[in-house]
């Protein structure tokens, strides 16, 4: 019996330096934060150390109330407020939301037929301008306050709607209606 006491104070005494030391908790990781123009909130640019599982919140708006924020976590995007679970090296973008480049399109009709083309997004502001379709059509869009609004200038009288963060909504063309979703390429 005093043998075994003695062997676990010897350990206890060997293993007390490590404890100090974090040596019995759990790694740390960093967390890399870019919050760039025409954005504000918190946790401001720069590497922040947490340890792992460390619960982070996070909140981001767009100094123009006509713009949208989207965060980046590790390149996927994702809500401008939220709270963020660290378990690895993690890097945080909060940046406005720009549409402009190629962009997959899906769009369904009310009786489930999917048509799916390429529609490219220009202009010189990130709140509208113009877009062309592989299939020859093209029009103006805008993106104010998180609501897209792409109307086609010569295809019938075709117009999607939605929330710019998402790139989805609906579309209309006279009477009919239907969903539509994108991608981008």
């Amino acid at each position: 019996m005093i043998r075994r006491t003695r062997n676990s104070l010897c350990v206890a005494v060997l293993l007390l330096p490590l404890a100090s030391c974090k040596f019995l908790s759990g790694p740390d990781y960093d967390l890399t934060v870019t919050v760039e123009t025409g954005v504000t909130g918190s946790p401001a640019s720069g590497i922040y150390t947490h340890a792992d599982l460390d619960q982070v919140a996070y909140s981001y708006t767009p100094l123009d109330a006509k713009h949208t924020v989207e965060v980046m976590i590790d390149g996927g995007q994702a809500a401008a407020a939220e709270t963020l679970t660290i378990y690895h090296s993690t890097s945080l973008v909060a940046r406005l939301v720009d549409i402009r480049d190629a962009w997959n399109v899906t769009t369904t009709n009310s009786s489930g037929t999917q048509t799916k083309f390429t529609v490219t997004f220009s202009g010189d502001n990130i709140l509208g301008g113009t877009f062309s379709d592989s299939r020859g059509y093209a029009g103006t869009w805008t993106g104010p306050s998180n609501v897209i609004t792409i109307t086609y200038s010569n295809w019938e009288q075709y117009k999607l709607t939605g929330a710019l963060f998402s790139m989805s909504g609906t579309w209309t063309n006279g009477t009919a209606t239907g969903s539509w979703s994108a991608s981008r390429l």
